[in-house]
């Protein structure tokens, strides 16, 4: 297929685009129709409906279903050339053996003009490429750069990095107190994960999005689950009496381990433990996206008498899916909708129909992120059952939260 050449750094100008195009991402066309016919597809798409928006754009093939697209200064903007390469409702339809077919397509796409610090074009593709990492991670059409996309997508990569040489021992649980409403007695506490560095204390926002990719989290994840149920025997009842629990979160990498749910029943066993006392959080976002096995082993945990709590809830308002597919004990409402209860009407109906959903199927309801009176005194209206937050404690680890 004809190609030209794109920019150079001999030639690089700070009012210049640059694209990172990945053809069949997900691999549904090759899936579909076989890889050879994917990479046609692709190269059709390229030379029938790319190439023709502009006979100035610079195409660089970097693989067989990947290219750099290079928008000069006198050529068209990103916003033209993406409206430009959707053909058909808004799609990217390829014509192949007298068929019309989709064909997915992610962009990257960094704006010279728009990023302040970028000085060649080797940088400028490198701030595409990390567009488009962001593009493929959030299955996004487009991602345009910003002047922090390639240090996130830096940072992320250092982390994981530290992560691959890091400790199992480096991890270690802080303890936050979730109270029952209307009397704010402490009945519980959710076990939250802390990386020790040597210089930083981290929370897992920081790191577990690269625990999940180098498997880490597993072992990781395990070790913390038994520290956690034997700090409810050591601890948290003698604290606050056996009908305390403990909060655990597994994600679904974890919930894929072939024998959490025989370790989790063994560390209850061995702890001489009421296993309705520990709470097993999985994340909504994670939820959404549960396969079968993990999905038997949330309705196996909840079957050896694990008391199950989707974490989050509202951030992607998928609720009726848990009530009907998962055997769901606790909805945990997100703290971004619980700031909004005292400003944000629309926050404000859609938790309040979180909470009259959960009591006719018989749920209970905990609020987040309960940060200031003002929206305490809304819980307790809306028919919250538990709330959880700085207001009434920051996680601690287990010799501060219930001393020595």
């Amino acid at each position: 297929m004809a190609e030209t050449t794109a920019a150079t750094d001999s030639s690089w100008s700070t009012a210049e685009t640059v694209i990172a195009v990945a053809a069949d991402p997900y691999h549904r066309a090759a899936v579909a129709y076989g890889r050879d016919e994917s990479v046609l597809m692709a190269e059709l798409f390229v030379t029938e409906v790319l190439m023709p928006i502009s006979s100035r754009i610079g195409f660089d093939r970097r693989s067989d279903l990947e290219w750099l697209i290079t928008l000069p200064p006198d050529g068209p903007g990103h916003e033209e050339f993406v409206s430009a390469s959707r053909t058909r409702l808004g799609a990217h339809l390829v014509e192949i053996h007298g068929q019309v077919t989709f064909l997915d397509l992610c962009m990257g796409i960094a704006v010279g003009t728009e990023l302040e610090g970028v000085s060649s074009h080797e940088d400028l593709i490198r701030c595409a490429d990390a567009a488009l990492c962001f593009a493929l991670f959030q299955q996004h059409n487009v991602v345009v750069a910003t002047v922090d996309t390639m240090q996130i997508v830096r940072d992320e990569v250092g982390v994981a990095n530290r992560l691959a040489i890091a400790d199992e021992h480096d991890f270690h649980l802080h303890y936050q107190p979730i109270v029952t409403l209307p009397d704010l007695r402490p009945v519980g506490f959710e076990s939250l994960l802390r990386w020790h560095t040597e210089s930083d204390v981290l929370a897992p926002a920081v790191f577990l999005a690269a625990a999940e990719a180098t498997s880490l989290i597993v072992p990781i994840g395990r070790r913390a689950i038994g520290d956690a149920i034997r700090t409810l025997a050591t601890d948290i009842w003698p604290t606050c009496g056996e009908d305390a629990f403990v909060s655990v979160n597994l994600s679904g990498q974890q919930l894929w381990d072939d024998g959490i749910v025989e370790h989790i029943g063994g560390l209850i066993r061995a702890n001489d433990v009421d296993p309705q006392r520990v709470w097993v959080e999985v994340r909504e976002d994670e939820a959404i996206r549960l396969g079968t096995a993990a999905a038997q082993a949330i309705h196996e945990l909840h079957e050896i008498g694990c008391t199950i709590c989707v974490d989050d809830l509202g951030a992607g308002y998928s609720a009726l899916r848990y009530v009907r597919d998962l055997p769901v004990d606790v909805l945990k409402v997100d703290r971004t909708l619980i700031a909004g209860l005292v400003t944000n009407p629309s926050d404000r109906a859609v938790v309040q129909a979180i909470c009259d959903m959960s009591r006719a199927t018989g749920m209970t309801t905990l609020a987040e992120g309960v940060e200031s009176e003002e929206v305490l005194a809304e819980l307790g209206g809306l028919g919250f059952d538990m709330a959880q937050g700085y207001l009434f404690g920051k996680p601690e680890p287990a010799a501060t939260q219930f001393g020595d």
